[in-house]
């Protein structure tokens, strides 16, 4: 059963990242950040296969365009330490055509991520080396009914049995709890969440096209399968491989390709053994 490669990152002013640049750098494109003052080109790499930004309702039809979406994300998030946007890196199945790739993302992009409220900006890349994938840059804010942006957390007021505000005494300011988060998508189990549902995703276009594949989103380990996973070597690690360099991550990922095969090997022969064994006790 062949496991799904999914990553989450969190797109964060404390790390020095931009959402402009991250959307930049997904679309191939060239965009402006009025945050920063800088442009960020990626217009000369030539693996773009798609391009969409997908929008929940009230979203404001300007956000189509990347530039002014995540410019106005940027604009909104005053903390130097602000977490901008979430990014999904998600392999795509090499034995699906292109076409059924962008219909694929689309269709779990608007499950997923749209009906709960987040702008979704999907971009597919392949350099036909044997690596499609797609990034997918999400909105962290909800947005009102208006199309402006919400606040991240509200206030919680404590109330009495009575169901009124409780005030404080000695400042006669209203008691506050804990702040209430505005959505959920935050917790644990979204991420499981979003990776079943890839992993569904996968398996139901396999059905479709005849392919005789099983995909999980559960690791080896939950699997109960004694196997090393391989680690994702990322573009930069790719690009050297294309021109013959050796890295430490892609000689990491072979080590551990001949350690499963001799693993396999060694369980393929005690299984041989032991039907031999079977069939000789059989004999007997």
């Amino acid at each position: 059963m062949e496991v799904i490669s999914f990553h989450v990152d969190i797109i964060s002013r404390r790390t020095g990242r931009s959402a402009i640049q991250m959307a930049a750098y997904c679309a191939r494109d060239k965009l402006y950040s009025d945050y920063t003052g800088k442009s960020y080109d990626y217009t000369k790499r030539q693996d773009l296969v798609y391009h969409e930004v997908m929008l929940p309702d009230y979203a404001p039809d300007n956000f189509l365009n990347s530039e002014v979406l995540w410019n106005s994300v940027e604009k909104i998030e005053k903390a130097k330490n602000a977490r901008l946007a979430r990014s999904l890196i998600i392999a795509l199945p090499k034995e699906l055509s292109y076409d059924s790739h962008i219909q694929m993302v689309r269709q779990y992009a608007q499950e997923y991520f749209v009906r709960q409220g987040m702008c979704a900006d999907i971009s597919i890349h392949d350099k036909n080396d044997g690596n499609p994938h797609a990034h997918i840059l999400l909105t962290t804010r909800s947005l009102d009914c208006d199309g402006k942006w919400m606040g991240k957390q509200r206030r919680n007021y404590l109330l009495d049995k009575n169901g009124n505000r409780i005030r404080n005494p000695v400042t006669q300011k209203y008691r506050m709890g804990r702040s209430i988060k505005t959505n959920d998508w935050d917790d644990p189990e979204r991420v499981e969440e979003w990776r079943k549902g890839w992993a569904g995703a996968c398996q139901s276009w396999f059905n479709r096209c005849g392919i005789s594949k099983e995909i999980t989103h559960k690791s080896y380990a939950r699997q109960g399968i004694d196997r090393e996973p391989t680690i994702h070597l990322g573009a930069s690690v790719k690009a050297l491989e294309d021109h013959g360099l050796m890295t430490d991550r892609s000689k990491k990922n072979r080590d551990i390709k001949m350690r499963n095969y001799e693993r396999d090997r060694l369980i393929f022969r005690e299984h041989i053994e032991k039907e031999r064994e079977r069939e000789w006790e059989r004999d007997r």
